[in-house]
């Protein structure tokens, strides 16, 4: 789906809770002040679409560093996540967030929303950002580019994290067993 590792990775959706026109901005924003900048892969969302996010938010100098295959099948998703150097899920409002547990599992730090379900998800060291700017998604992601430290201590931390949220740990929860 992409020939350049690392990369900074997002499942695109049309819907607006997605937030897509936003991650978009914070892209433009880490490019003008990364150092070494990383490619863009967004999956689910086909070319046309992107454009016409890029056409609407005048981001047309962005382009060259996207990649958009369209649809990814679940079953090639743990591959893309583990060549990610970052999972961006930064959506409104979700009502759990399955993403970002996929990432952490695949050992993919997530940059996530500090809103609804998400917070509780990543836990007490998920990286949250506000999702409504653009400037708080791109400082996130200029924290991960020359912290090695900073990379590994989140990737150890999902892996842990994730170990929380079984099918067991969830029925002894609700049973309170």
């Amino acid at each position: 789906y992409i020939k350049n590792h690392p990369y900074l990775f997002l499942l695109g959706n049309t819907d607006p809770k997605k937030n897509t026109a936003r991650v978009l901005q914070a892209y433009r924003i880490y490019l003008n002040k990364s150092s070494h900048p990383l490619p863009f892969l967004i999956a689910d969302l086909n070319e046309e679409i992107i454009d016409d996010y890029l056409n609407r938010e005048g981001l047309h100098e962005i382009k060259k560093m996207l990649y958009q295959p369209g649809y990814i099948p679940n079953t090639d998703l743990p591959a893309v996540y583990r060549g990610a150097s970052v999972f961006i899920y930064t959506s409104l409002r979700e009502s759990f967030g399955i993403p970002i547990l996929d990432a952490i599992a695949c050992g993919t730090p997530v940059i996530t929303s500090t809103t609804s379900a998400m917070p509780d998800i990543a836990g007490p060291e998920g990286i949250l950002v506000k999702p409504f700017e653009p400037e708080d998604i791109a400082s996130a992601l200029l924290h991960f580019e020359d912290n090695a430290e900073l990379y590994q201590s989140h990737t150890a931390y999902g892996l842990d994290r994730v170990r929380r949220f079984s099918w067991d740990n969830t029925a002894r929860e609700i049973l309170k067993i």
